[in-house]
Order: C-alpha cells, then structure tokens, then sequence
C-alpha cells in the first residue's frame, strides 16, 4: 500500500527543510501504530526528528538504520548494492548485469561499506540495539531515490521479523513501486513521476548534513525516547 498526499504529486520545492518535511509526515503518520521508529543518517534524522515532534506522534523506541550502498567505482552517487548494518550484501543483479565489474573492485568496494558501517555505528552508539522480531517498525529518510538502499534495509529487517512501514518525504513512482511488495506500507507525501528525479528537489533548503550536525540531532531525538 502507498499513501501520499495527492495535493503534493508532481510538485518541486514544497519543504523548508529536512526537519519541515517531518514534521507534515508526522499528520500522516499520527495513527499509526508502531514499536520502533529508525532514521537512517545523515539526512533521515532531522525527518525523524520533526516526525516526532508532531504532537500526535507517540514515544517509541527510536533508533538509527545504517545502511551504506556499495557504490560504483568512479562514482560516489551511484550505487551497485548495499550492505547492511550485520554485513549482509544485497546486489542490484539488474544493474550488475550492465557493469563491467571486476571481483576484485566489487570486493573492495564491499569492504569501503563495511568499514563506512563500523565507523557511523562507533558514531551512533545505541545503532542495532532495539530488538525487531514481531515488532511494527518505521524507517524513516529524506527521500528515494533509486531505493536499493532502503529496500536492502526493509529486506534485513523483515528476515528479522519486523513488520515495516517506509515513511519518507519524497520519492520517484517507479522506485515505491519496486519496494512495496516487500513492506506492509509506505507513506511518501510528495510522488513524482517525471525524469529526471533527485530528491534535493523537493526542498527548499537542501545540502548534505556534517556527521556533527547529524549526531547533533540524534541527541535530540534522545529526548523523545520513552524513559525506562
């Protein structure tokens, strides 16, 4: 199932900010009913962050989603596959059919992942510690694009037991299509159809966000996890 908000289909420019978008995600997502929210960093923890900041949202576990895409040499926006946070390598077949990828450069690309993994976990320090089996979760970013990442992450977490929702500001049509069989729902509020697609499009106020600015947020997000 994909909800999105019909008003917003097609259109460029409608968030503020990465933390605006949230906050008009949290309406839509209000009555949902879920465990764990994760927000994968950088760009999906001030989403995140304004989600839960919607007054209808309720405390639940919050926690962060490391998914690193294993990206094609020469090419630091382009992405072969992903690796998720216990190491599991997912690859686009598809796309590695079109590639003239040596064993050798595909290895060490894997391997730059893992490590770019092993660094955001000693950075975020509670990553991987919320337990999913039989548990309703969210994953939270700033947008899609091609969606293999966060189709990896939705895969790993599903074999886990979870059942997911994706919640995200922004998205191409034909990548939520590719990635709804395998979740029990996605919200997107801002769909579009037409190429080319990037997700900075869709706001106003667009850059990548510094690790420091990234764990500056996550401890904000602290303040909204339930008290043990």
């Amino acid at each position: 199932m994909i909800i999105e908000n019909p008003a917003l289909h097609n259109k460029y420019h409608i968030f503020k900010s990465r933390r605006h978008a949230g906050f008009l995600l949290g309406s839509f997502t209000a009555l949902e009913d879920f465990d764990i929210l994760y927000s994968i960093p950088n760009g999906g923890l001030p989403v995140a962050l304004g989600l839960v900041e919607f007054p209808l949202i309720p405390r639940t576990i919050l926690d962060v989603l490391i998914i690193r895409k294993i990206q094609i040499p020469g090419n630091t926006e382009a992405g072969m596959g992903a690796v998720t946070p216990d190491g599991q390598i997912f690859l686009n077949e598809t796309l590695m059919d079109r590639l003239s990828i040596s064993n050798f450069d595909l290895e060490r690309q894997i391997e730059r992942a893992k490590q770019q993994i092993e660094k955001r976990r000693r950075e975020f320090t509670t990553a991987l510690k919320s337990q999913v089996y039989g548990k309703k979760v969210v994953i939270v970013d700033d947008g899609i694009a091609s969606g293999f990442s966060m189709l990896a992450g939705a895969k790993w977490l599903k074999k886990l037991g979870a059942e997911i929702t994706v919640c995200v500001p922004t998205a191409p049509l034909s990548s939520l299509k590719n990635l709804e069989p395998h979740v029990e729902k996605i919200i997107c509020l801002n769909i579009r159809s037409r190429y080319p697609f990037a997700v900075a499009d869709a706001y106003q106020d667009w850059y990548d966000l510094s690790i420091t600015e990234a764990k500056r947020y996550f401890n904000e997000l602290r303040d909204f996890q339930p008290r043990t």
